[in-house]
């Protein structure tokens, strides 16, 4: 009489080990690794890892029903690791190399009257409609920002642009790009983290950041090699920004960001200080009540090459952000000597398919 109750309990727990047996370590330690990219060999980004570092059972579907026969998981403080699918299904845990780094320490002086301050560095940004790459833009930009009122400029002095003419547009008016350079969240300043957010010290290496309405863990800060990491959810799926405007319909799902500084103490964080950062941004997007919606992804990144303080601007010509700056313009081949220790290049699966399937905006003569 009860051995059916039971077969049925085992098969639930069976069922659920399954799906909750994913998580993603950094290698040699129980440290978990939140926000963690996962593609396919095509170049599509499946999904990301939640801030417990577990492959949820919606993201596990997602794997399988993609037929990938290849993972890529990518993180900027670690090295990008490639599973097959096989060795992924037999792995309870997916484990990470951290970028084992020991930087120069910097000592830039800042005199009072510096009224900017000058960041050069590489940028590389791609946009994925409906899990197919679609515009890929990188280059090397300068921002000016302003030290009286944190304001930023930027200008593109070097890019490269490349679109895929195979995918289609949300309509023929309208076109929905956010491949571009990124602007610097105001989260990536701890005083703007500690206003808006509840910090909890879990020890002196790590604080966890939670929200101050629902008290759910939204992110870290933690310090490795002489460097501290923010790693924090701002947008997620459990709470999306829906946003209605001239017909469209925009679900903002996902708004993920990455920043490493070179500091050891993650309470003075700040664009002073900044050598990295990566965003996130998930959306799904229709242009009429009876279409359907349309999936879009994007990542942005920037790698610090140079900082120095100034008191004039070097143009008055400026870019918009988030703009996909056409035609390619470049003399020499800078993607090739990105002098930052974390930078690591593109998956080879998205490699691949910007090789295979985007075309090159000529530069303009």
């Amino acid at each position: 009489m009860t051995k059916y109750p039971f077969s049925i309990i085992l098969i639930f727990l069976s069922i659920f080990s399954i799906y909750s047996q994913h998580k993603i370590k950094e290698t040699f330690s129980e440290k978990i690794i939140p926000f963690v990219e996962i593609y396919s060999e095509k170049g599509d980004l499946i999904g990301v890892s939640d801030i417990n570092g577990v492959i949820s059972s919606e993201l596990e579907n997602k794997i399988y029903n993609s037929k990938a026969t290849n993972l890529t998981f990518v993180n900027s403080s670690y090295r990008t690791s490639e599973l097959t699918i096989e060795k992924f299904k037999n792995s309870p845990v997916i484990s990470l190399n951290r970028i084992a780094i020991e930087l120069d320490e910097v000592v830039i002086m800042k005199p009072k009257t510096y009224k900017y301050l000058k960041l050069k560095g590489y940028f590389r940004s791609l946009q994925i409609n409906e899990d197919r790459p679609h515009y890929f833009i990188d280059g090397i930009v300068e921002f000016y920002i302003s030290m009286k009122s944190d304001k930023i400029k930027m200008r593109i002095i070097s890019n490269r642009s490349f679109e895929n003419k195979s995918i289609n547009q949300i309509s023929p008016t309208y076109f929905f790009m956010v491949a571009g350079v990124p602007m610097f969240n105001e989260f990536t300043r701890y005083q703007n983290l500690n206003n808006e957010y509840n910090l909890k010290t879990d020890n002196s290496l790590k604080t966890t950041i939670l929200d101050k309405e629902t008290n759910l863990e939204k992110g870290t800060m933690s310090t490795f090699y002489n460097n501290s990491n923010l790693q924090l959810e701002i947008i997620s799926t459990l709470k999306p920004k829906i946003m209605k405007l001239f017909g469209m319909e925009t679900h903002y799902n996902n708004y993920t960001v990455n920043s490493i500084y070179e500091i050891n103490d993650y309470q003075k964080i700040d664009l002073e200080n900044i050598i990295y950062f990566k965003e996130i941004r998930s959306y799904e997007i229709k242009r009429k009540q009876k279409d359907e919606f349309q999936k879009v992804e994007a990542t942005h990144e920037f790698y610090l090459l140079e900082k120095e303080y100034v008191n004039e601007l070097d143009s008055k010509q400026f870019d918009d952000f988030y703009t996909f700056k056409r035609p390619s313009k470049f003399e020499d081949k800078y993607w090739e000597k990105v002098d930052n220790k974390y930078f690591q290049a593109l998956p080879k699966s998205i490699e691949s398919y910007i090789e295979e399937n985007l075309k090159l905006i000529e530069k303009s003569k």
